[in-house]
């Protein structure tokens, strides 16, 4: 036979020792563990006749099923004795959506590393659900869904607890007529695209002089002149061969239009000096 334990056994905290007895012609004593063998360690440490072990401090691994054969020429006989530790809880975590739409329905779930199994508590945004249960259920979210879960799991054994935070927000959605995630990075993504569009077709333009540029000079003038409250002149820096020479006809005819004109002037005054009309004063009338 095995004795045994009979206190509660925590992680970290206890200590256990296991002892075995048995009558009879006893030539070996063979230790094992869940049906592998059972090697001693820094925290376990069989005695001089290999007939009890002592399991100092002890951990969740420890937990399991232990056995000891007596053995002879003859004849064996196995004793068995079942340790718990208990532990936890730790690791706890909540699974669930971080942001939905509203008017659906949403799962929260938590877990715990326990042993025994954790009891589970859930307050939202500071105040007590009355939840406690490792689910919480939202049968149908609104706005006011939104904010801080946070679900405790506690092993009465241990004493221990130890809580995680979920955030969840409720957007405009389902239905309530919004445009869903997916909707809106769509949208965002082709503006970006008509945006990017609409620059490279100016950096076309602009590199092909289908656009005239303004010098930086120019552009400081009509800086200046906008300060003085005036019209800036601005002038192209690209003027083809075809306007340059439509605007030296112009002024060529110009010039031969007020020579003419000079010389028609000049010769009607030549001619009244001659017939001597000029300055000729007029026979008042009787």
């Amino acid at each position: 036979m095995l004795i045994g334990p009979e206190e509660t056994l925590i992680e970290h905290e206890s200590s256990a020792n296991i002892t075995s007895k048995g009558n009879g012609t006893i030539t070996s004593v063979q230790w094992m563990k869940d049906n592998s063998p059972l090697s001693s360690s820094s925290r376990i440490i069989f005695s001089s006749d290999n007939r009890s072990v002592s399991i100092s401090p002890v951990e969740r691994s420890d937990t399991g099923e232990y056995q000891c054969t007596y053995s002879n020429p003859v004849s064996s006989e196995t004793a068995k004795l079942t340790l718990i530790i208990n532990y936890g809880p730790d690791g706890v975590s909540i699974t669930g959506p971080d942001v939905v739409d509203s008017g659906v329905q949403v799962f929260l779930s938590c877990s715990a590393n326990s042993e025994p199994s954790a009891s589970f508590s859930w307050t939202f945004n500071g105040s007590d659900t009355g939840v406690t249960t490792d689910k919480y259920t939202i049968d149908k979210t609104d706005f006011n869904n939104s904010g801080e879960y946070i679900c405790t799991a506690f092993n009465r054994f241990t004493n221990k607890r130890e809580f995680k935070t979920h955030a969840l927000f409720v957007q405009e959605g389902g239905d309530e007529g919004g445009l869903s995630a997916g909707a809106i990075a769509g949208i965002v993504i082709g503006v970006l695209v008509t945006v990017g569009g609409i620059c490279g077709l100016i950096v076309y333009l602009t590199k092909t002089n289908t656009i005239p540029n303004i010098s930086l000079q120019q552009k400081g003038e009509a800086s200046r002149a906008a300060q003085r409250g005036q019209e800036p002149d601005l002038h192209y820096e690209e003027i083809t061969d075809s306007q340059k020479a439509r605007e030296n006809r112009i002024n060529l005819e110009k010039i031969n239009e007020a020579e003419t004109y000079e010389n028609v002037a000049y010769k009607n005054e030549y001619e009244n000096l001659k017939h001597g009309v000029l300055n000729q004063p007029r026979t008042p009338e009787p």
